[in-house]
């Protein structure tokens, strides 16, 4: 979730009508309600390469973008995602269009009584089970987020030129997958970007 103005701001906004960016939107977090865009990433979990993003108004559900996301990860062997990804049609998308083994977290309320479930969504539930420990992987995603937010100011972005958000996204996860190469070139820990960042 990156941010596209301030909060109160925003809370002015809400009550005129007269927002300033098509592209964001309200959306309720853990944090309450805020307004903004939301930034969707695929990560290369071993290199810890960001391989693409793309940002939605922060009340579109992420399974939106799931066939974007699953595309950008042809040639992996492995899709680890959240619950959020936990459906049908995202599993069936997966077996006829990637040669990718789905590591999908269960969503809970959607049942997991595996006798009840559609045949891809079965078959789903059983990988996620198989290849628990790969699971472990997806909180990469996680902490490269946290990394952009604290180190490359990727969730407060209102001060833009002409509200160009998306090209100061895309600077800083460039600057992020710099970082990165960076590092594996010099046999350093791949996330380590503080001291990077500090030289300028």
């Amino acid at each position: 979730m990156t941010k596209t103005c301030k909060a109160h701001t925003a809370q002015r906004r809400r009550r005129t009508g007269k927002y300033k960016d098509p592209q964001s939107s309200w959306t309720k977090t853990t944090k309450g309600w805020e307004y903004g865009r939301k930034v969707h990433m695929s990560l290369d979990a071993q290199n810890l390469l960001i391989q693409d993003w793309m940002t939605t108004p922060a009340a579109v559900h992420d399974s939106t973008v799931a066939k974007a996301q699953i595309d950008s990860g042809q040639g992996y062997k492995y899709f680890l995602a959240d619950s959020a990804y936990d459906s049908q049609q995202i599993y069936r998308y997966i077996f006829d269009c990637s040669s990718m083994i789905p590591v999908i977290d269960t969503n809970k309320r959607k049942g997991v009584s595996l006798e009840k479930q559609c045949q891809a969504r079965w078959l789903g539930i059983q990988l996620r089970q198989i290849y628990a420990e790969k699971y472990k992987n997806r909180w990469e995603i996680e902490r490269t987020i946290n990394i952009l937010q604290e180190y490359f100011n990727l969730e407060y972005i209102w001060y833009v030129r002409n509200r160009n958000y998306d090209a100061v996204l895309g600077l800083a996860i460039l600057a992020y997958n710099l970082c990165v190469m960076f590092n594996i070139l010099n046999s350093r820990p791949h996330r380590k970007v503080a001291d990077i960042i500090g030289c300028y």
